[in-house]
C-alpha cells in the first residue's frame, strides 16, 4: 500500500515536471520566432460611404476655433469650427469587450504614414492621439458597428482630410450622446416636441 502512494506521488512529479518542461520549450520557441510584418494597405472598408464636408467652412476658417466630437451612440464624429459642423463622418469605436475612454482630450501626437500598433501589428494611417492614452483617431475599416479594440477608426476618404485641417492641441470630446449644443446653426433636423412617431 504505502509503495503505491509512493509511486503515484512520483508519477504525478514526473508528470509535472514534463509539463512544465514543455511549457518553458513552447515560450522560448515563441520568442525568438520573428514579430509578424505587418502589411500596406490600400483600401479600407466604408460601408457607410456618406460624409458631410463643408469645403467652404474648411477653406475659409484657417484659423477657426476647431474642436472634434466623437459621439459613440451615433458612431460619428464631428469637426467643428466656429461652432459649425465643417465635416461629419461615421466612425468605428471600441468592439464589445474593449473600450473607447469618454472624456476631453487633446491631439497630443500626429503621424501620417509609418505608425504601427505595438499590439496588434497593424498600420494606423493618419494617426492622431487622444490625450496621453494609447487611444487614437487613424483611417481603418468602418464595418458598420463597433470594431476596433479601443480606437476611433475614420474613414479612407476622411482620415486625410480630418488630419490635415486639424494640429495638435485640437479638443477631442468622445461622448455616449452629442446633444449638439453649442452650435451656431442646428446641425440636425430635430422633430417639434408635441411630434409623436405612430
Amino acid at each position: 500500500m504505502t509503495e503505491s502512494i509512493v509511486d503515484a506521488g512520483l508519477i504525478d512529479r514526473i508528470k509535472t515536471n514534463q509539463r512544465e518542461k514543455a511549457e518553458r520549450l513552447a515560450r522560448e520557441k515563441k520568442a525568438q520566432q520573428p514579430r509578424p510584418r505587418p502589411q500596406m494597405r490600400s483600401y479600407y472598408l466604408d460601408v457607410h460611404e456618406d460624409a458631410y464636408i463643408n469645403q467652404r467652412l474648411l477653406e475659409g476658417e484657417v484659423d477657426g476655433n476647431r474642436r472634434i466630437v466623437i459621439d459613440i451612440g451615433r458612431q460619428r464624429a464631428f469637426l467643428i469650427i466656429n461652432d459649425l459642423v465643417a465635416i461629419d463622418t461615421a466612425v468605428s469605436t471600441a468592439r464589445s469587450g474593449k473600450y473607447t475612454p469618454r472624456g476631453r482630450f487633446s491631439i497630443s501626437e500626429k503621424i501620417q504614414s509609418g505608425k504601427v500598433s505595438s499590439i496588434y501589428h497593424v498600420y494606423m494611417p493618419y494617426w492622431m492621439r487622444l490625450g496621453r492614452t494609447a487611444v487614437g483617431m487613424h483611417v481603418g475599416d468602418l464595418p458598420g458597428y463597433p470594431a476596433s479594440a479601443g480606437c476611433v477608426r475614420l474613414p479612407q476618404s476622411i482620415g486625410p482630410l480630418l488630419f490635415e485641417h486639424t494640429r495638435r492641441g485640437v479638443q477631442v470630446e468622445v461622448v455616449e450622446s452629442w446633444n449638439e449644443e453649442g452650435l451656431l446653426i442646428p446641425y440636425s433636423v430635430r422633430k417639434p416636441a408635441h411630434f409623436v412617431d405612430a
